[in-house]
């Protein structure tokens, strides 16, 4: 891999060596877990999240995903599966899951670049942003579920009102 004058990842070698050359021009936490995950830490309106990509050679699929670090402890698992199911379907892309065993809530999505001879810096920033704004639309409500004891219809009415008109 190279960049080319436009900032273009030319898929020669792995991509995550230019994206933690690019990003640490700017970002100071960035964790190269392995040579292909890297993990940076980017910042939102409820969270700073720690967002990682991994990189698929085989498959040449991307996928993107950071945890939610405000689970607590829930007695209904079915409750918090339930709440799972109706984020899921509000979100526009990508997918939250829970881990009962970390008792910690995650988003992930993939992205395929299967024949296609590059990807932009730009699209690595996009797979950021899209992540860093799923997580800050949907944090207050798994905010409201596990810290108020909300049940998931109720969570999912006070943290996702929808406001109208000028304040």
């Amino acid at each position: 891999m190279s960049f080319d004058n436009q900032n273009k990842i030319i898929r020669q070698n792995n991509p995550i060596d230019y994206i933690e050359e690019h990003f640490s021009r700017f970002i100071d936490n960035i964790l190269r877990d392995s040579e292909n995950k890297i993990t940076l830490n980017s910042k939102g309106l409820w969270n700073t999240y720690n967002i990682s990509i991994i990189w698929d050679n085989d498959r040449k699929v991307f996928e993107i995903f950071t945890c939610l670090d405000n689970a607590s402890k829930f007695k209904s698992k079915n409750l918090v599966y339930t709440l799972i199911s109706n984020v899921n379907e509000k979100a526009n892309l990508g997918h939250f899951n829970y881990s009962s065993k970390l008792n910690k809530v995650f988003f992930s999505y993939k992205v395929s670049v299967k024949a296609q001879d590059f990807i932009t810096i730009e699209q690595v920033e996009d797979f950021i942003d899209i992540t860093v704004e799923e997580c800050d639309r949907f944090f207050p409500v798994f905010y409201v579920f596990f810290n108020k004891k909300k049940n998931p219809k109720n969570a999912i009415e006070i943290a996702m009102l929808d406001t109208y008109g000028e304040a």
